[in-house]
């Protein structure tokens, strides 16, 4: 996301809601950058391994898994090479390792294709990739904004991004999920800036 266009979202942000406009004001959290968006298949296993982990816990299982894999970005083939044993000793659960071999499989073999996956909407990505075990709505979501770099993302199966919606929105524990698709309905199209706000202001 260029500089142009995260003023432009900041601006939006900043007159559609009046607690956006705070967070906006408060904190500078890491918005897409000039930084190069992670590889497609490299996201994927990046959100397989932290699902339902401590940002610490996933980033140490990571690195470790980077160790074995060698190079710095994961590679379908070079995931495969990898004896159970070594995915193991890296922190990677069995569930783990049967999601990220089904979707190394899809990948090696030409089922998944990222440049076609690339083309479809938002919906298209979510239907296409939850069709492969291990995963869901959250991973798609994450993989949409990271890699994708897709500006209207929601992200709600983070608990991180409720817990600061719950917080700056004075939100009970028992909210239902419409409520807080209705709060972000203020910030289309630009909740995946927003999410980077909240993500920002939940510490």
């Amino acid at each position: 996301m260029n500089s142009d266009l995260v003023k432009t979202a900041q601006r939006h942000l900043g007159r559609a809601d009046p607690v956006m406009a705070r967070l906006v004001k408060r904190y500078r959290p890491y918005i897409f950058s000039a930084a190069k968006a992670q590889p497609h298949y490299h996201s994927l296993v990046r959100a397989i391994i932290n699902q339902q982990l401590s940002v610490k816990a996933g980033r140490t299982i990571e690195k470790r898994l980077q160790e074995k894999h060698g190079g710095r970005y994961f590679k379908a083939g070079q995931l495969l090479k990898l004896k159970d044993t070594v995915l193991r000793e890296c922190g990677i659960s069995h569930n783990k390792i049967r999601y990220i071999h089904a979707l190394s499989r899809a990948v090696v073999s030409g089922e998944l294709n990222f440049r076609k996956l690339a083309q479809q909407d938002d919906d298209g990505v979510r239907d296409t990739l939850t069709q492969y075990p291990g995963i869901g709505h959250w991973s798609a979501d994450m993989f949409l904004i990271t890699s994708l770099r897709r500006l209207d993302v929601l992200p709600l199966g983070d608990l991180v991004l409720r817990r600061s919606m719950q917080r700056h929105y004075r939100l009970s524990d028992e909210v239902g999920r419409d409520e807080y698709v209705t709060i972000a309905q203020a910030w289309r199209p630009y909740r995946t800036v927003a999410s980077y706000y909240l993500w920002a202001a939940s510490g």
